[in-house]
């Protein structure tokens, strides 16, 4: 799925049911994260990244997997929460958000997610 597809369906869900938080699967953060890195993404290299930027073990290739994973968090965000710019030019105001990492510790990591919450 392309980041503009995953973007679309993510959104079209929470449009569907609005709510003050967004959750994002570990699928759709690794094929977001995918595209953006120029390589497969696994859900559990996802984890590693996430475990070791949690615990403040983060190398550089862990903040990259993360910046990638997250950019999708804040393209999701300002689509849902904040106001359309240029309808032609896709953009959109940017929302502060705060992101809550889950299930990275579990042995499976397609358990992981991200909830977003607007500031």
């Amino acid at each position: 799925m392309s980041q503009e597809s995953t973007i679309a369906s993510i959104v079209a869900d929470f449009k569907e049911e609005p709510r003050n938080k967004i959750v994002i699967s570990s699928i759709d953060l690794c094929s977001y994260a995918s595209e953006e890195l120029g390589s497969e993404l696994s859900p559990q290299s996802l984890a590693k990244a996430v475990t070791a930027f949690e615990d403040g073990e983060a190398n550089e290739a862990d903040e990259r997997i993360i910046d990638a994973a997250t950019s999708l968090c804040h393209q999701v965000a300002n689509r849902c929460w904040g106001e359309c710019e240029d309808e032609e030019e896709d953009e959109w105001s940017e929302v502060d958000i705060s992101t809550e990492w889950s299930d990275f510790y579990s042995d499976n990591a397609s358990d992981l997610f991200v909830t977003i919450y607007q500031d």
